[in-house]
């Protein structure tokens, strides 16, 4: 059995929420973007069978399991490509879960999509986002910054982290390895996920957004005016920017971010005794090559002098 992640990081944490609101909107389609490592989206295409719907995924990269899905599976409909393009071939849902690339541009132009649709299908769509909360909240992060628009796009780097608490990204802290890029400061206008669904809900009156402050943040956005709404505030009043949670996910991250710093520590101290004794390997061939000179002099000499004994006798 495998062991399991050291940091909650996957919507699937969020299932029972999630569903609940699925079912208070009686959601039959619904939409996912990003399919992580596929087991949330599985999740869902089983919500989906137990009332009698579809599920489609937006994925710019599909596993060999998401197309195995696809091909398997009557009520899986994959979407190859990057959204927000990939949307336009795709009609209203009733849900959509929101997990790709998570940066403002991308995320605005999602919802843009989603909203654009359900107003002409005279629908009201139910929204799931998540990395509403640190560190994508206000800052974002760019899968393939190269594919986004010039003017989308804040200075970014691809070696450098985020640590809570500090608009500056920093060598170390949470970053992606060479995964992902993200943006040099944290905060500011058109900045990170949490930013683009509090400026997308301020241009129209009628959404409510909630904030689940907790594994890196649930945002749920939906119309006041929506006939499941009421149910919706019931189910997740509860959790909205709770303190609590707020500052159990601040601990949370805090301590992930100084496991990090050790296992940077330990790694640098790994890479120095590998340093070390390379240049001790170096020192002591050096060392084994000049005796063997010595010897072979000290050879030579010795036959020298035993010729001159032997020409004195």
């Amino acid at each position: 059995m495998a062991a399991p992640p050291l940091l909650l990081h996957s919507l699937v944490e969020f299932r029972g929420l999630i569903e609940s609101c699925l079912s208070a909107a009686g959601a039959r389609t619904i939409l996912e973007i990003g399919s992580e490592s596929g087991a949330n989206t599985r999740e869902l295409l089983a919500f989906a069978a137990n009332e009698d719907g579809h599920l489609w995924c937006v994925e710019p990269m599909p596993t060999l399991e998401l197309e195995q899905l696809d091909a398997e599976e009557d009520r899986f409909h994959l979407v190859p490509g990057r959204s927000p393009w990939a949307l336009e071939q795709l009609e209203a849902c009733d849900a959509y879960i929101v997990d790709g690339d998570h940066n403002y541009w991308t995320v605005s132009r999602e919802l843009e999509h989603i909203d654009d649709r359900t107003r002409a299908a005279r629908s009201s769509a139910l929204v799931v986002l998540h990395d509403v909360s640190w560190p994508w909240g206000q800052r974002d992060l760019y899968y393939a910054p190269d594919a986004l628009p010039a003017g989308a796009v804040h200075a970014y780097s691809w070696e450098h982290g985020s640590v809570p608490g500090r608009s500056e990204a920093v060598r170390g802290g949470f970053r992606g390895g060479g995964g992902f890029a993200i943006a040099l400061h944290e905060g500011g206008e058109r900045n990170g996920v949490r930013t683009a669904v509090e400026d997308f809900v301020a241009a129209r009156g009628e959404l409510r957004f909630i904030h689940v402050p907790s594994i890196f943040g649930l945002g749920i956005v939906y119309s006041g005016d929506a006939p499941y709404a009421g149910a919706i505030e019931e189910i997740l009043r509860p959790f909205d920017r709770n303190p609590l949670l707020e500052r159990l996910e601040r601990n949370r991250v805090e301590l992930y971010v100084k496991l990090i710093e050790q296992q940077d520590t330990v790694s640098e101290l790994g890479l120095r005794q590998g340093r070390l004794l390379a240049e001790y390997d170096r020192s002591l061939a050096s060392a084994e090559v000049e005796a063997a000179t010595l010897r072979v002099e000290i050879a030579r000499l010795r036959e020298r002098a035993g010729g001159r004994g032997q020409a004195g006798s």
